[in-house]
């Protein structure tokens, strides 16, 4: 990527919704996190991130959007409160609802996906592309709408390029909305 294809720092916006949200403040002030900048309109080559960066991103999709990332306590620790975490924010208009209020689980678990591949990009950087090969989502609770959740990941297993990744969705007063298991790959290197 060149500078100018970096995403900036978070926009003060956005940081002031989340601030603004009781149960969202602890965690932006968890000195064990640090927020992770990205840019709501960044798309790479041939449009790749498009989804996120340009589609949803409207006053009645994902209105706000903030990602933090924990490295891990130790290399190899797997326990969740050892490992490195993402955890994004994300806050919703209506303009994804399956019925009335209710946000769709397709958006849920691409939401899911999306976090659990982004722990991998933290933890793990390389140049390679990750995709994601299998992903096994569990629906708890519906996600009410307009609202705001947090989405949590963590990397459980990695086994040469393949990399096993839990995530989970929650509001503000500890309720799990969904669960997920999943798996990625790494490309091969090219030579």
């Amino acid at each position: 990527m060149g500078s100018a294809d970096r995403p900036g720092p978070t926009p003060q916006a956005t940081l002031e919704h989340f601030q603004a949200i009781p149960w969202c403040r602890p965690h932006l002030t968890d000195q064990a996190f640090r927020r992770v900048n990205m840019s709501r309109t960044l798309t790479q080559p041939g449009h790749g991130h498009s989804l996120m960066a340009a589609t949803w991103n409207t006053d009645t999709t994902i209105t706000h959007l903030l990602s933090m990332y924990r490295p891990p306590a130790r290399p190899d620790a797997a326990q969740p409160d050892q490992a490195g975490e993402v955890r994004r924010f994300y806050t919703f208009g209506s303009g994804m609802n399956a019925h009335p209020d209710t946000l769709h689980g397709g958006v849920i678990a691409t939401v899911l996906d999306s976090t659990m591949g982004n722990v991998i990009g933290q933890q793990l950087p390389t140049r390679a592309p990750t995709f994601t090969v299998a992903l096994n989502v569990s629906y708890r609770k519906p996600v009410a709408t307009p609202g705001t959740i947090m989405a949590r990941a963590w990397i459980t297993k990695v086994d040469g390029r393949k990399i096993w990744v839990h995530g989970v969705v929650e509001d503000g007063r500890g309720n799990l909305h969904a669960e997920a298991d999943g798996m990625w790959l790494r490309a091969k290197a090219k030579l």
